[in-house]
């Protein structure tokens, strides 16, 4: 699993005006696809989950992004996932288009899409 570290995404952010912390103007539909999975937007990751809450704060909060929102995923828990990490994503997402159709990449150049159950 790819590890973006947080002090990349402040200085991302800091950088990054506020309209690209804004959702986009179209919201994708949430929901998992017919194996129970979703497809995720990583934000940042961290083996500490204070440090991806402060994270997600920083970010706009929980809900924030697109029609699914942002939330602190504890990695442990999610199948596709490598255990031990909590990570800051927005989803899930029926398709990786969906996900992939939100507009991160301007406050978090280096956020992806990743498929989780």
């Amino acid at each position: 699993m790819k590890n973006i570290g947080f002090a990349a995404v402040l200085l991302a952010l800091a950088s990054a005006s506020t309209a690209a912390l804004v959702a986009p103007a179209r919201a994708q539909t949430p929901g998992y696809d017919s194996q129970g999975c979703g497809w995720y937007i990583i934000l940042g990751c961290s083996k500490n989950q204070a440090a991806a809450r402060r994270t997600l704060q920083q970010l706009g909060g929980p809900g924030v992004g697109g029609g699914a929102g942002a939330q602190v995923l504890d990695t442990s828990n999610m199948g596709g996932f490598r255990p031990g990490f909590f990570c800051v994503a927005d989803g899930p997402y029926i398709s990786s288009d969906d996900a992939g159709s939100v507009a991160w990449v301007e406050a978090v150049p280096d956020a992806y899409v990743k498929r989780g159950c």
